[in-house]
């Protein structure tokens, strides 16, 4: 029957080439090829529609009631990242080896050629080479799923070499696209400096536009970038509002902020209620333009504004470790918490020792980060061994060992770190 789908090379055509209300169309009346890709595209924000997990997984199911192997690739992935790994391995082996997912592929379609690139790198046996070379042929058509991936795949560094200006080049494409995934590694480079000029701006617009099409961990950077006044304006109020919707899509990061910074929204004075017009701006106008900046151009750095310290009220917070915190979260003064942090590290604080590691972490100073978190690893503070899992995984302040990244991860996880299990199943899949 596949067959006979593709005797007739004009009767059909790729869903990434498609406008959207076609393939709506398509899979309303039953087509399980455009079920499948329906389902793909709200999982990941293509073609301008918001993420939405529900949708995707609906129109998925439907897919592969019909054998449609982009549908059961599809619930696959999301049964993968609901940790479920049995289940998800047996859906992609399903769609491997029992659908049409593979003579889609030969058939060079952009979307199946995605699912088994994705396959390829996610499902044991592992073959990276071979998955990255689907991906590419995905990307290649102009498919911004694909090319999202691999500028996350080449930012990371997971299983390749890490380049961030190969990775800047596929999520530029993406982001064109307004693909969620594009544009938020590319806003993340924009903030580090990673593979171009390091500008605020810039940054915070895409990271912004990210988590506006509902891209939790988007969602969760703006919330502590709001929250801390890390590059942006500080609004401890829009910051818990985005940190609740993190929350609210399952994110137990956001869920350990939110209960933070909630508590602190209590105590601020005179907080603002007001997002500056910068911030409100789209990034349509980006993204139809080149999202590189020019090589002749230079960022121009801005002196920081020193705030003058306030006094804390005593009744506010007693305990030491959360008066650093409330000088850095409502006075913006770090140099005053991290002074206070080291102090209260020195007596043996194992949660100073974690946020006085996390204030080197966010700097990228991976030395000295490390060293406060395994400090603190000493009296098992599940978040300092969660973070030193990921170093090791990332190769940050230490060479890369994704055996060693195993072990802290399981050990944070065994603590209660309910996080590390998401980064601790990936690390497993790389320590095969």
């Amino acid at each position: 029957m596949f067959l006979i789908f593709f005797s007739t090379p004009n009767a059909w055509s790729s869903a990434s080439t498609q406008d959207l209300s076609f393939v709506q169309g398509k899979a309303l009346e039953g087509d399980k090829y455009y079920q499948g890709a329906l389902a793909l595209f709200y999982k990941y924000g293509e073609k301008g529609l918001p993420i939405d997990l529900a949708e995707s997984e609906r129109w998925a199911k439907l897919a592969a009631k019909s054998d449609g192997g982009i549908g059961m690739a599809v619930l696959a992935s999301i049964e993968l990242e609901r940790d479920k790994v049995e289940r998800g391995q047996f859906l992609y082996d399903e769609a491997y080896l029992h659908s049409n997912l593979r003579d889609l592929a030969k058939a060079k379609d952009p979307v199946a050629l995605f699912c088994v690139g994705l396959m390829e790198i996610d499902n044991p046996p592992r073959n990276v080479e071979k998955g990255m070379r689907n991906l590419e042929r995905a990307a290649n058509q102009g498919l911004a799923t694909a090319q999202a991936t691999l500028g996350m795949i080449y930012f990371t560094g997971i299983g390749v070499p890490r380049d961030p200006k190969e990775a800047i080049g596929w999520c530029s494409k993406a982001a064109r696209q307004r693909l969620p995934l594009g544009m938020f590694y590319l806003g993340m480079a924009y903030s580090s400096g990673d593979g171009v000029a390091r500008n605020n701006d810039f940054a915070n617009r895409w990271i912004r536009a990210a988590a506006d099409k509902g891209l939790v961990m988007a969602q969760l950077t703006l919330g502590m970038k709001l929250a801390l006044g890390d590059g942006i304006e500080r609004n401890l109020d829009h910051g818990v509002q985005w940190l609740r919707q993190a929350a609210n899509s399952g994110s137990a990061e956001a869920a350990l902020q939110l209960r933070r910074f909630e508590n602190l929204l209590v105590k601020a004075p005179n907080r603002s209620s007001s997002i500056s017009d910068n911030e409100k701006q789209g990034v349509n106008r980006l993204a139809q333009n080149s999202t590189l900046p020019k090589s002749q151009e230079k960022t121009k750095p801005t002196s920081p504004r020193v705030p003058m310290p306030r006094k804390i009220n005593p009744a506010s917070s007693t305990d030491p470790v959360q008066m650093a915190l409330e000088m850095l979260t409502l006075e913006n003064n770090e140099a005053v918490a991290k002074k206070m942090l080291k102090e209260i590290a020195g007596q043996g604080r194992s949660d100073a020792l974690r946020e006085l590691g996390l204030l080197h972490y966010k700097r990228q100073e991976f030395d000295q980060a490390r060293e406060n978190f395994l400090k603190a690893a000493l009296d098992k503070d599940p978040q300092s061994i969660r973070y030193l899992g990921i170093m090791h995984f990332l190769g940050q302040g230490t060479d890369q060992d994704y055996a060693k990244a195993e072990d802290w991860l399981s050990q944070a996880l065994l603590l209660g770190d309910n996080e590390s299990n998401r980064y601790l199943r990936i690390a497993r899949q790389f320590n095969q």
